[in-house]
């Protein structure tokens, strides 16, 4: 069977979790098929709508990073943030989508390698459910 191909958006802020992915970048790191990434000035600067319109636009999942509270340039920007995810869960919940759909990370300067394994793992977990999706349509029709 082939792999489901997941669309996939990343919002980052434009400093730490930018800085990660260019970092990455520059060591070849990529990003897996079907991901792209938004670039924002802060995730605590965004609402709710930019994340659900991403999932009517067809994405399959969204993931949100930014800084390390304690490394934020805005201060408020990691926990506002943090609230602007439970949000958008509590939101997605009440539409029908799945929680596995949305995740928050933060990152520090410095660890584009890992958040490119983190953006690969939420991948493959997207990907996992929409074969266990697929199988059981397929069981039940």
């Amino acid at each position: 069977m082939a792999e489901p191909d997941c669309r996939v958006i990343i919002l980052t802020c434009n400093w730490n979790a930018h800085q990660c992915l260019q970092e990455a970048g520059k060591q070849r790191l990529n990003l897996p098929p079907g991901v792209r990434h938004l670039k924002v000035d802060c995730l605590g600067q965004i609402g709710s709508s930019v994340i659900l319109k991403a999932f009517e636009k067809g994405a399959d999942g969204v993931m949100l990073v930014g800084c390390s509270p304690e490394e934020c340039h805005y201060e408020f920007g990691g926990r506002r943030a943090a609230e602007l995810f439970e949000e958008v869960r509590a939101l997605a919940g009440l539409l029908g989508f799945s929680e596995n759909r949305l995740t928050f990370h933060q990152v520090r300067t410095g660890e584009g390698e890992a958040l490119i394994e983190t953006v690969r793992s939420f991948v493959a977990r997207l990907a996992n459910d929409q074969r266990t999706l697929v199988k059981l349509e397929a069981d039940s029709g």
